[in-house]
């Protein structure tokens, strides 16, 4: 990844160095073009104030021009003074050609021998004057018999590059610099918190569920860690409830193997007498129900927790499904002495598991009667509506304290924390309707009160046929 941030920095900052010689190059060319065309300009003004004067001393030859000129070379002169001093020039140069004769004007003449022989008018030449650049315009006038050659010369452009030039290579140049160390730092930052989090997660897939991410900031990395470590107090939680599980469990097939292997080694000794037969009998047979029935619950669990069960809705009489799954009770709730009250109001057909629907009612059924004390009632109620159906189940045990209701649906926490209220069964009641609800699209709550008992309420979605 750091490596990847510096390419990619390096990168950037060779493209930012390429774009900005290339601005420098253009902004070069655009100074030198200007430049060039001022240039010309004023060798063109300076022509034609020589000329004007040239015109206004009414210069005419004579058999010797060459004297013609010489007397008028001083006044001539003096308009090249005064070119140079009006335009800046560094060197202003004048020459005039007479019947074949160039007679120069300014002496000693410098830059004119230096032109290129072909240079003409208007042309702007750069040339070479002991070592320096000089950039040179020139300006050719026609007045016959006479043509007036006028050169301006600079050493350097009318705007001078250093001023543009400079000025922008230092800062294309300090900010590629910067791109790189900024580039480098932020790339080894990166590097050092993800290597954090790789260090925490390696420790993680060891087996420290105690390892935590760093958390820098407030940008994308440390969202990351604090999922990360998120996710990590999940799996502590969980591997903290699967242990409270499997001890549980453990300790609840304790029991029945317990009490099977007393009687079962007191019948191998003959300690049991002939009459105590049939109750050893029955113990026995109830404390392998009750194996049989914590063995089955725990693999039907595990199986609803991965999914690896298959949904068969059909059209059901939810009215007289609840009617009849409360009725298999009727019994259990007489000799528990509990009065159980049915309102399963008509619904009509719905499209339903009836075996999931029959899982789940019945679990919330044993769960009541197994809280609900003598003389308490449980009540089932069916209440239906369009797209959905409301099953509430409710007890007038002694309620479930307001900070264990997130956890109800647990396994075996109610069983735990409510031991001495329970006198049976596997503790995963609640979980298997969690799952079997979630499974059917529903969901399922608990509301619990000291005064007037629990409720739990399942909504499953089901169209009216």
């Amino acid at each position: 990844m750091q490596r990847r941030i510096v390419i990619a920095t390096a990168f950037v900052a060779a493209v930012t160095l390429l774009v900005g010689v290339a601005v420098l190059v253009v902004i070069e060319r655009g100074v030198q073009i200007r430049a060039e065309q001022e240039l010309e300009r004023q060798a063109s003004v300076t022509a034609a104030l020589i000329e004007e004067d040239f015109d206004r001393l009414e210069f005419r030859p004579s058999d010797d021009p060459g004297a013609g000129i010489n007397r008028l070379r001083a006044d001539l002169q003096r308009s090249l003074q005064r070119a140079e001093r009006l335009g800046g020039h560094d060197i202003v140069e004048a020459t005039i050609a007479v019947a074949g004769r160039e007679v120069p004007i300014s002496q000693p003449l410098i830059i004119i021998p230096l032109l290129p022989d072909d240079v003409g008018d208007g042309d702007v030449v750069t040339i070479d004057l002991e070592g320096e650049r000089l950039l040179v315009a020139v300006e050719v006038v026609e007045a016959p018999p006479t043509t007036l050659t006028v050169a301006i010369a600079r050493s350097q452009p009318l705007i001078a590059k250093a001023l543009v030039t400079v000025p922008v290579a230092i800062a294309v140049v300090v900010g590629a610099a910067l791109t790189v160390a900024l580039g480098v730092w932020f790339g080894r930052s990166l590097s050092r918190r993800l290597k954090g989090l790789e260090n925490a997660a390696h420790a993680v897939g060891a087996g420290d569920l105690e390892a935590r991410s760093d958390v820098e900031g407030h940008d994308e990395i440390a969202a990351v860690s604090v999922a990360f470590n998120s996710m990590t107090e999940q799996l502590g939680a969980v591997r903290t409830r699967e242990r409270e599980f499997l001890m549980a469990v453990s300790h609840d097939l304790r029991t029945p193997l317990t009490t099977i292997r007393g009687y079962a080694e007191a019948l191998d000794a003959g300690d049991i007498e002939p009459n105590d037969l049939a109750r050893v009998a029955g113990v026995l047979n109830a404390q392998a129900d009750q194996l049989s029935r914590l063995v089955e619950d725990v693999m039907l669990l595990g199986r609803l927790e991965a999914r690896q069960f298959t949904m068969r809705p059909e059209p059901v009489d939810i009215a007289a499904l609840v009617g009849g799954v409360a009725s298999a009770f009727e019994r259990a709730a007489r000799e528990s002495n509990v009065h159980a009250i049915v309102e399963a109001h008509e619904a009509g057909d719905r499209m339903v598991d009836p075996d999931r629907l029959t899982q789940v009612l019945s679990n919330l059924i044993e769960n009541a009667l197994r809280y609900t004390p003598e003389m308490g009632t449980i009540n089932v109620k069916l209440e239906s509506h369009r797209e959905e159906f409301d099953i509430t189940v409710h007890n007038t045990g002694p309620g479930i304290a307001t900070g264990d209701l997130p956890r109800v649906f647990d396994r075996l926490y109610v069983a735990e924390r409510y031991r001495a209220l329970r006198p049976s069964g596997s503790g995963l009641g609640l979980a298997i309707v969690a799952e079997l609800v979630d499974a059917m699209g529903g969901s399922v709550r608990c509301e619990s009160d000291a005064m007037t008992g629990t409720s739990f309420v399942v909504v499953l979605p089901a169209v009216r046929l």
